[in-house]
């Protein structure tokens, strides 16, 4: 398991380092190591470039006299511009007239050289020790799954009862699935128990994250109604066996364009990157579904599948801008 684990941590970023430690004993430089090797190398090297500095006059002299005393030649018709007059030329001449060889050394050890008249290989070497990644080996894939149109609350809650996931913590759902049962009872935990299949779309997802809009199931106020859902993002976090949905603000889209503007007076550059990358539709602002997973040999099909059947159909969003008209004239009352 801890091979595995550590297979998948490379896939994800295969630069980083990835010890496998015992409770959480690790030598710093493992954390720190390349920091440290990066400040010794910097004052490696300024020390080195000191040292340098300081006998760069000398050695700059001696060379001035060194080629003054090589320019000098007592030859008049000489071309041979270090004067040397040297006649080894051994690597220069070539007796071929077709040589095409730079180096004329004519040698016939052509490891270069291949049958294989498709080889694409420079080197010709066909090696096949091709280091594969974590994410080769194990089929670790991510895609991002976006919409504009919100969830009906208790077909979500539905869904990911059937995720394969034993630990599910603050989903927040038990209002809304109690709203939904005409007996009054605790509709998650019937659910939870009618339900106990897992949804094979979700085998394979190891981490997933984003934010999501949840249509509200009664258009009023707590304790009885969730109307808040309709101004609320909603923040998806699941790692491993541990899944959550919680509350994390509120959209923007609940301000609108125009009065959201002066809380960006100091930053300009942030309010155009909202509108840009996160408005969503102009009815409702930045209200949205938008979730990435991470996982081995993702079914993102049948994910996407998965989730499109939770998204509320046009006969619910009907009933939710009726809904979200009331509440907002409620709202200007109060």
């Amino acid at each position: 398991q801890v091979g595995v684990a550590s297979e998948v941590a490379r896939g994800l970023n295969d630069r980083a380092s990835v010890p496998e430690v015992e409770f959480g004993r690790v030598d710093a430089r493992e954390l720190l190591g390349r920091l440290l090797e990066e400040e010794e190398s910097h004052k490696h090297d300024h020390d080195h470039s000191s040292h340098e500095h300081s006998s760069h006059d000398h050695d700059h002299e001696r060379a001035v006299e060194h080629d003054h005393e090589a320019s000098t030649c007592a030859e008049p018709d000489c071309t041979d511009t270090s004067h040397s007059h040297s006649h080894e030329h051994s690597s220069a001449e070539c007796d071929d007239p077709d040589c095409a060889d730079p180096s004329h050394s004519h040698s016939h050890d052509h490891t270069s050289e291949c049958d294989d008249p498709d080889c694409a290989d420079a080197s010709h070497s066909h090696s096949h020790d091709h280091k594969q990644t974590a994410a080769d080996q194990l089929g670790i894939t991510s895609f991002v799954y976006s919409s504009s149109t919100p969830f009906n609350s208790q077909r979500l809650l539905g869904l990911l009862n059937r995720w394969p996931i034993p630990i599910k913590e603050s989903l927040d759902f038990g209002l809304v699935m109690d709203l939904g049962d005409p007996d009054g009872g605790d509709a998650g935990e019937k659910m939870t128990e009618d339900v106990p299949d897992h949804h094979p779309a979700f085998r394979g997802v190891l981490r997933s994250k984003g934010f999501c809009w949840m249509a509200p199931a009664m258009w009023s106020d707590p304790p009885r109604g969730d109307a808040w859902r309709h101004e609320t993002a909603m923040y998806w976090s699941h790692a491993g066996k541990h899944f959550g949905i919680s509350a994390a603000g509120k959209w923007w889209g609940t301000l609108g364009r125009e009065r959201m503007r002066p809380y960006f007076a100091n930053n300009p550059e942030e309010y155009d990157r909202i509108l840009r990358e996160d408005w969503a539709s102009e009815e409702w602002g930045d209200r949205r579904q938008e979730l990435v997973f991470i996982g081995t040999r993702l079914d993102e099909e049948e994910i996407r599948e998965a989730l499109d059947a939770c998204l509320c159909t046009e006969e619910e969003m009907r009933e939710y801008r009726a809904g979200a008209a009331r509440h907002l004239e409620t709202m200007k009352k109060a």
